[in-house]
């Protein structure tokens, strides 16, 4: 009996990612350009969620909408967060918490800025979810917890 061998079929996604950058996992020639991502949280309290950042972690208003406003969107330099009025729990109980479920992750250009912010932080009042460490793959992190529990993830390279 002779057996022959059939190569499975090559997806569309499989086909885009061949032609992408080698290395950069930038778009194929030809289409769309991703620009950028913005994390989308949960806040009970609009105008508080709005103080905190601001006042806490040094974003500024980039818009807010509607009256009283329900739906906008902070900024600090290339780092972007919509915040989204909701009237009920969006998670059950400290579920966050327990299984560290992040609501955003930031990137920062070095260790020393890491640091630097982590300090900026504690000096500010910031409730932190974990502590500025070491990860055993070397990045230097920390995650902040905001008034409503979103946990925001603060990441760069280890020193």
């Amino acid at each position: 009996m002779r057996r022959e061998t059939v190569a499975a079929p090559v997806s569309n996604f499989q086909k885009l990612k061949e032609r992408a950058t080698p290395g950069r996992g930038g778009s194929p020639p030809g289409l769309p350009v991703f620009s950028g991502v913005e994390a989308v949280l949960a806040v009970a309290d609009f105008a508080a969620a709005v103080a905190f950042f601001t006042q806490k972690l040094g974003f500024a208003v980039d818009f807010s909408y509607g009256d009283p406003p329900f739906y906008g969107v902070v900024e600090r330099d290339r780092a972007r967060i919509c915040l989204r009025l909701v009237h009920e729990p969006v998670f059950v109980g400290d579920i966050r918490r327990r299984e560290e479920l992040l609501s955003a992750a930031i990137t920062l250009a070095g260790a020393s800025a890491v640091d630097d912010l982590f300090r900026g932080y504690q000096a500010a009042g910031v409730d932190f979810h974990q502590a500025l460490t070491t990860q055993p793959w070397g990045a230097r992190t920390f995650i902040v917890s905001d008034p409503d529990g979103n946990l925001i993830l603060f990441a760069g390279p280890g020193g």
